[in-house]
């Protein structure tokens, strides 16, 4: 039998169940701000659910996914951490540094500030092109013009980006 997990339900097992699952999970993990942690969890994951079988059992299934959670918790803790390893100097941040960022944004700016001074009828083909990649048949179809229409906007189209963009440097 399933049973359809509402908020009403949830809220409901959370107030009978909440303190007998943060001592159930007290007794595994030792730590009360863990339990407390675990035992959100496990409503969490109730709540990500939409039905649930055995109607019967509610409590049973948050005293499994607790020990499940309290196990995985345990096992976590037992890994080596590699804490003890020495830095190495050479590791590079694959974030952007401040000014890089900066730098990509207005290049970003430019480009688009560039894209919406094409002329409407070249952007367009542009963008079906360089955006959407459809191939000059496609955008043909798409706009009711011929093959060549597309070859000669999308040129017109480039030569306007890299006229404006020329301007930039």
């Amino acid at each position: 039998m399933n049973t359809a997990l509402t908020q009403d339900l949830v809220d409901q097992l959370f107030r009978d169940h909440r303190q007998m699952l943060v001592a159930f999970l007290f007794n595994r993990v030792h730590c009360p701000d863990t339990a407390l942690d675990l035992t959100q969890e496990v409503f969490f994951r109730l709540l990500r659910k939409m039905t649930l079988e055995h109607s019967d059992s509610l409590p049973s299934y948050l005293l499994r996914t607790a020990e499940r959670l309290a196990i995985d918790h345990i096992r976590q803790q037992a890994q080596p951490k590699n804490s003890a390893l020495p830095l190495d100097d050479n590791i590079v941040c694959p974030q952007l540094l401040p000014d890089e960022l900066a730098e990509l944004r207005e290049q970003c700016e430019r480009l688009l500030e560039t894209i919406a001074s094409i002329p409407s009828k070249y952007r367009t083909v542009f963008l079906l092109r360089k955006i959407d990649e459809m191939t000059y048949s496609e955008i043909a179809a798409h706009l009711g013009i011929s093959e060549k229409s597309v070859q000669r906007y999308l040129t017109k189209a480039m030569l306007h980006c890299h006229q404006h963009l020329l301007e930039f440097s």
